[in-house]
């Protein structure tokens, strides 16, 4: 590329929140152009193919697609919410919770979801209705907040957000400790932790109760399948006069000059400049490839923070198997063995064993009736648990062959358990499987760790500790699931609103 060939922006990243404030950008009538290291748009949207099915990388299924919410605001700002439609999952239980082979089902509405449990526990009705009059109070003071804190939001602070001051530094574990919840509702109410991949004792209790609420509002899959929505969005960029989606790029070099950065140079030593810089790239990654001398040293050390965990992932094709006679329809159902989440965590992330772990199963054919996603008379299900990086990177780098044959052993337990405990005679109905760990994260999504959110969702890195969007280059600016905050939803809020910023 030449000088001559400049551009307005040039976002580092075709994630949901690149794509979210490219195309924005595109039609406001700037020169944008859109860089992405994979060969397809999306992140962990993005689709891949294996024989004649499709599955999604990483999501499975979303919120915030209601009238007015942050994924709504885009498809209108963009004219394409007659064409990217969503199906809502079924609102008296989108998501199923079984707990050691109880199963409950999570409605919307936050109180038909209340009084459904003090109707089961009628003995522990008291923590219930506290823990639910909790979680709205927050909710409600989330909805106040304004896009950005100034002075007049800080002194007043203590009169209207006093429940986010209180429980800004609590976990969820110490919100069930105060209220003496019962262990079995302790593991219902967090039974959506796979969202964040945390245990109640170490996720933030602000995260949590933005999750619950979210999800509150209506639970969604797009009716065509997410490569519609990534694809459609990406179109936007294209379509633009002087705009460009360059896929297989990967921006090795920011290139900085003083207190501004004067282009960004790719793998192959191509050179690209623009006015503006927007990295969709994790902030430590970004913060490399600029170059930590370039940096202020209280920026860097804000950039010291943990990723949260990664997962290992069964995509399956069944061919003669109807899953809605086996407890799947349009909803999601989590799997726990027992009461104690943080135990179960921890054998996972620490000790690395997968005898009893807990899993997320979601069935994307079921949740609408669209084609294109598997051949006719087959179904899609998808499974999926937390997983810990390093040990599967190690294995991986030091015996491929040892590394495969963990994957085996967990695939194989994964498989047993869901014969044993929901669909017998599974193995008999596989036409296709895939697996994944945090290390095949890290190879197809350029997640760093393998994480599947970005920073680890614990009360340090959410409210105030999150990493900001500005950075100390006064031309860069950062929009991804750790300088806003994880999932369709938080990406593209993301995106929104670092593109409110810079118009």
């Amino acid at each position: 590329m030449t000088s001559a060939q400049s551009f307005d922006d040039l976002v580092i990243g075709a994630g949901m929140a690149g794509l979210t404030v490219g195309s924005l950008l595109a039609a406001d009538g700037r020169r944008v152009l859109v860089v992405d290291a994979h060969d397809t748009p999306g992140g962990y949207a993005h689709t891949f193919a294996m024989g004649a099915y499709r599955f999604c990388a990483q999501v499975h299924y979303i919120f915030s697609c209601g009238e007015g919410e942050s994924v709504n605001q885009l498809l209108r700002r963009l004219d394409l919410h007659d064409d990217v439609r969503f199906h809502r999952l079924d609102p008296e239980g989108f998501d199923h919770v079984v707990v050691a082979g109880d199963r409950y089902r999570i409605p919307n509405g936050l109180e038909k979801y209340r009084d459904r449990l003090v109707r089961r526990f009628p003995e522990h009705a008291r923590p219930l209705f506290r823990y639910f009059d909790t979680i709205m109070a927050i909710g409600r003071e989330m909805d106040r907040l304004p896009p950005r804190i100034g002075l007049r939001e800080l002194v007043t602070a203590p009169l209207r957000f006093p429940h986010l001051l209180r429980y800004q530094r609590w976990t969820l574990q110490r919100l069930y400790d105060h209220l003496h919840m019962p262990s079995r509702l302790q593991a219902v109410l967090a039974g959506q932790s796979g969202d964040y991949l945390l245990p109640p004792d170490e996720v933030s209790l602000l995260l949590h109760v933005a999750l619950v609420r979210g999800y509150d509002r209506g639970a969604y899959y797009p009716e065509r399948h997410f490569d519609h929505l990534v694809g459609r969005v990406a179109d936007r960029i294209r379509e633009r006069p002087g705009c460009e989606l360059r896929l297989e790029t990967e921006i090795e070099r920011i290139l900085v000059e003083g207190d501004r950065v004067v282009g960004v140079r790719a793998r192959d030593g191509r050179v690209f400049r623009a006015d503006r810089y927007v990295s969709n790239v994790d902030p430590q990654r970004t913060a490399r490839m600029i170059g930590h001398d370039r940096l202020p040293r209280d920026y860097v050390d804000r950039l010291d923070y943990a990723y949260s965990s990664g997962n290992f992932t069964l995509y399956l094709g069944l061919r003669g198997l109807d899953l809605r006679e086996h407890g799947f329809g349009s909803w999601n159902v989590w799997h726990y063995p027992h009461d104690d989440l943080n135990a179960i965590y921890r054998r996972q992330l620490v000790a690395q064993d997968y005898d009893e772990p807990w899993l997320f199963m979601s069935t994307p054919t079921l949740h609408g009736d669209a084609p294109g996603l598997c051949p006719p008379g087959t179904q899609i299900l998808e499974l999926a648990t937390s997983a810990p990086y390093a040990p599967w990177r190690e294995l991986r780098t030091r015996d491929r062959r040892a590394y495969n044959a963990a994957k085996k052993r967990v695939r194989d337990r994964i498989l047993q358990i869901v014969e044993e405990r929901y669909v017998p005679g599974l193995r008999r109905h596989l036409d296709v499987m895939v697996m994944g760990t945090p290390v095949t994260n890290e190879r197809f999504c350029g997640a760093p760790g393998g994480n599947a959110y970005g920073v680890a969702l614990t009360p340090r890195h959410v409210g105030r500790g999150r990493v900001p969007q500005e950075t100390p280059l006064r031309n860069l600016w950062l929009a991804n699931a750790t300088a806003g905050y994880p999932s369709v939803a938080g990406t593209v809020k993301a995106g929104l609103d670092l593109h409110a910023r810079l118009s």
